[in-house]
This record gives C-alpha cells, structure tokens and sequence, in this order.
C-alpha cells in the first residue's frame, strides 16, 4: 500500500472502525485476530457494543 502512497494503519483503523459497527466484537476479534478485549474496546469506540440489540431481542421473546 506504500507503494501507492497509501498509508497502511489508517487503512487498517478504518477497516476496523467500518468492521466493527456491523459484526459484534468477539466475531471481529477472530476475524482480525486481535484479542476480544481489544475488539470490545473498538466497539466501545465506534459505540457499538450490541446493548440496544439484545435488549431488544429479550423484550420480543
């Protein structure tokens, strides 16, 4: 990517940032290969932790 005048980890932080607001943590920790905790933290960052999500899902069953 440096070839092409591309600079690698803002590329990287936005794949994350863009992955993680649609796959919950733990599968964007294996896909990544990066620890839960980390992907927890990006979630928390890009204010995706899939609270609202399951709180939904409880108040449908």
């Amino acid at each position: 990517m440096r070839k092409h005048g591309l600079p690698g980890i803002s590329a990287r932080n936005t794949a994350m940032a863009e992955v993680i607001t649609d796959l919950p943590p733990i599968v964007v920790s294996d896909l990544f290969g990066i620890h839960p905790n980390t992907a927890f933290a990006w979630a928390q960052y890009a204010q995706n932790t899939w609270a609202e999500y399951l709180e939904a899902v409880q108040d449908v069953e």
